[in-house]
């Protein structure tokens, strides 16, 4: 494998796809093999999708599974009005898993939990509950993002969600968490009594500036969405994102510019990492974008000496450095930075 050499980007030539590879392989992780094989070395996977039907975690996460087609991690014993939150979120982060050990929607449970996603969606199309009654684009498009990885892109409910996010963006073109947008203490008023919990949701402020958060979250949904990912919209946020690239968020989630350092896979918040794979996507050219071109480099220059990229979770364990190194190389070969 050997990296094509382009006028307009110099690539650190210590960058060892072969490496990388051979490290993954070495490890024998059974799904990453898989998406190793199918997305990166292209060769027949058969082997691994069947013996993927078996795969322990797999088996384990669909045993969990709830009768509502959704999951948690354990008995909720915190206030009632937050129980649907942490389904939500325990059921989007699950059915990730599942989607990266080989599911789709022909699954019984993938089944099942596409119906509890719909189940949350509202009359007006957003994906609601992650944030009680208000309005959450980053869950929404969480939800629009796993959906179309599982083939539901044409589904009217699908596109109505991508409608909703569309309708709702602020004047600069990017998104926000609407409820950071007005007086935080006129939000916390609104929750001093149960009965306010039935309050139409705050609207934003559309003359603030985007949320790089919100808008590269929003970007993932766009950029897996055949529909919508050569849209204008998407490459608007594509610029908008590219433009942030390092710097502080305008809002006080993960505003710090370090947290674009912080790259996991599978994707969740906003990274340099996640950020690359959507403007690989949406058709983003390393020729011709000195802002890919800066994030390339970094994610180039991360490279550990045996092959690997590390994760940036806290928490990581060798698991998580192998499906962020895959992830790389992925985000590599769509930039067409490499060649067998």
């Amino acid at each position: 494998m050997k990296l094509n050499k382009t006028a307009s980007l110099e690539l650190p030539m210590k960058i060892n796809p072969n490496k990388a590879i051979e490290f993954l392989l070495a490890r024998g992780n059974l799904p990453i093999l898989y998406w190793l094989k199918k997305d990166i070395l292209e060769v027949p996977v058969e082997r691994e999708f069947k013996n993927l039907q078996k795969f322990a975690a797999r088996i384990r996460i669909l045993n969990s599974q709830g009768p509502n087609g959704g999951w948690r991690k354990k008995k909720y014993e915190g206030h009632p009005r937050w129980e649907k939150t942490y389904y939500i979120v325990e059921t989007l982060k699950n059915v990730f898993k599942l989607y990266n050990f080989g599911c789709s929607c022909e699954d019984e449970g993938i089944k099942k939990a596409i119906e509890f996603l719909f189940s949350t969606q509202s009359k007006t199309g957003d994906f609601r509950g992650a944030y009680l009654n208000e309005y959450a684009p980053t869950y929404h498009a969480l939800t629009l993002e796993i959906l179309c990885l599982l083939g539901q892109d044409k589904d009217e409910r699908t596109q109505k969600g991508f409608r909703w996010i569309i309708k709702n963006r602020q004047d600069d073109g990017g998104w926000v968490i609407p409820y950071r947008t007005i007086d935080q203490e006129q939000l916390k008023s609104r929750y001093n009594f149960e009965a306010q919990l039935t309050l139409n949701p705050v609207k934003p402020d559309k003359s603030r500036p985007f949320s790089h958060l919100v808008t590269g979250m929003v970007l993932r949904a766009l950029a897996v969405s055949p529909t919508w990912r050569k849209s204008k919209e998407a490459w608007k946020a594509g610029e908008l994102l590219q433009s942030r690239f390092f710097s502080e968020d305008k809002y006080d989630d993960r505003w710090h510019p370090s947290f674009w350092e912080e790259i996991t896979y599978p994707f969740w918040a906003t990274d340099i990492l996640s950020s690359l794979d959507s403007l690989s996507q949406i058709g983003v050219s390393a020729e011709n974008s000195k802002d890919a071109q800066k994030g390339l480099n970094w994610l180039l220059n991360k490279q550990t000496k045996q092959g690997y990229w590390e994760s940036g979770s806290k928490k990581s364990v060798l698991e998580d450095d192998l499906w962020v190194t895959f992830a790389v190389l992925r985000v590599f070969k769509r930039f067409g930075l490499f060649e067998f």
